[in-house]
């Protein structure tokens, strides 16, 4: 034990002494920080943006004020929203900037005046021409003349106001009054129910997807970049011929041991770092700006993260060090991890499958597979918590799996390390299984 303490020891201070690890630990968290309070902010940054101005033009004059009412309507709604967003999330007493639209009604439908339009939208001087004739309407396709045709959102915000505006014209002139039309286009809100006894309702949905991607995504990637550290420390060691000098005072099994523990450490450093900022700065407006956050990273999803982190990062190390004392080079190095890597990149692939639907057989079967539980079963935690039976059966399987998986790749590892000139084939490494 005092070898591999020993080895751990050296692995560890010698990584968290280098520039990748300060770097790492500092643009992880703020990659994530910028996923998930990045759009608040530039929500509120384009909330001061100048006013938007666009031109209706209408063969009657009465669809074109309806739609010119309901643009202003729909700039109200978000004027709102935004501002019942800050207010909730922000903490601020300072007013929230508000943008507005101007549009003006146009009854001359002719193809100079909408050449006339067109140029002044080229000029910049409006923003928008709306073309809502009756040849237009009786299509039931509008077209509108902008410079922002990029602009996918605003352009879905106005498609949107269009179409409620005319559905509206249309239902005011079949004897509808405006309290009845109002009331058939109130919003109608759904709220999740629970149907669990004693578990809460279901935090914001958008807001439980955005935050459990991005800690699978730093959970992937943890697990994959720690794992290639310990392969080419072995392959560093093993090239440099280090490794027979360290063999004289260790055994094989130490030594592998040793850089497993040594940069699972470094790993966990990272992660009490990020722990401990992220305690810093939620009682700061700056982590405030998502309340939500609260309710999706809950006690048992921070439980879970380095719990699975660590299965994860057992797993795959083992079968890096393996990989490392197999190859001579860092190109074959490159072409073996391949085989290492599939099941993690399989793992990303029923991310989302998972995270839609994290009750069906298919996302429990998936969980249970050794090498894909360290991902998947943290997905449904943090979406849906499974029963703690099945928790606890994926964690078994994984030890399990682990405990064999050290075995047999402990044998690879012994003989792979003395091991130098061309790269093993299977029937060689099989070899090493049966005699090592």
């Amino acid at each position: 034990m005092r070898n591999i303490f020993l080895i751990a020891k050296r692995e560890y201070l010698e990584r968290i002494r280098t520039k990748s690890f300060i770097i790492m630990t500092v643009l992880i968290p703020v990659l994530m920080g910028a996923a998930t309070i990045g759009p608040t902010f530039l929500m509120m940054s384009m909330m001061k943006a100048t006013s938007k101005h666009y031109v209706v033009v209408a063969s009657d004059q009465d669809v074109g004020e309806a739609i010119k009412a309901q643009l202003s309507e729909a700039q109200k709604r978000e004027n709102k929203q935004a501002a019942e967003a800050k207010q909730k999330g922000m903490k601020r007493s300072e007013e929230t900037p508000t943008a507005s639209v101007i549009a003006d009604v146009d009854t001359n439908t002719s193809s100079e005046e909408r050449a006339r339009l067109t140029e002044k939208v080229r000029k910049k001087e409006i923003d928008g021409v709306i073309w809502a004739t009756d040849d237009a309407l009786a299509s039931r396709k509008l077209t509108l003349i902008t410079l922002d045709v990029s602009s996918f959102i605003q352009n879905t915000v106005l498609q949107e106001s269009v179409g409620e505006a005319l559905h509206r014209e249309s239902l005011k002139r079949k004897g509808l009054s405006a309290a009845e039309i109002d009331d058939l286009f109130k919003h109608v809100e759904l709220v999740a129910e629970n149907a669990k006894p004693g578990e809460a309702g279901a935090a914001d949905p958008q807001m439980t997807f955005i935050v459990s991607f991005v800690m699978v995504m730093i959970l992937y990637m943890s697990t994959l970049l720690y794992g290639i550290n310990v392969m080419r420390a072995v392959l560093e060691e093993k090239t440099s011929r280090i490794m027979e000098v360290m063999l004289s005072i260790a055994r094989p099994k130490e030594m592998m041991a040793g850089k497993i523990l040594g940069v699972g450490s470094v790993g966990l450093t990272q992660f009490a770092i990020w722990a401990i900022t992220a305690m810093v700065l939620s009682s700061s407006s700056l982590f405030a700006a998502h309340e939500q956050l609260k309710d999706v990273i809950s006690g048992k999803v921070l439980a879970a993260f380095p719990v699975f982190f660590l299965l994860g990062y057992a797993l795959y190390s083992t079968l890096y060090a393996a990989v490392g004392a197999m190859v001579n080079s860092e190109q074959e190095a490159q072409q073996t991890q391949f085989i290492v890597i599939m099941p993690l990149i399989v793992s990303i692939m029923m991310a989302f499958p998972v995270m839609q639907n994290p009750g069906t057989p298919l996302a429990f079967w998936a969980s249970m597979i050794p090498f894909c539980t360290p991902i998947l079963m943290f997905i449904r935690i943090a979406v849906q918590t499974p029963p703690l039976w099945q928790i606890l059966l994926a964690v078994a399987v994984n030890l399990l799996t682990l405990y064999g998986l050290v075995l047999l790749c402990a044998r690879i590892y012994r003989v792979g390390i003395l091991m130098y000139g061309k790269k093993p084939t299977l029937p060689e490494i099989i070899k090493w299984l049966k005699y090592a």
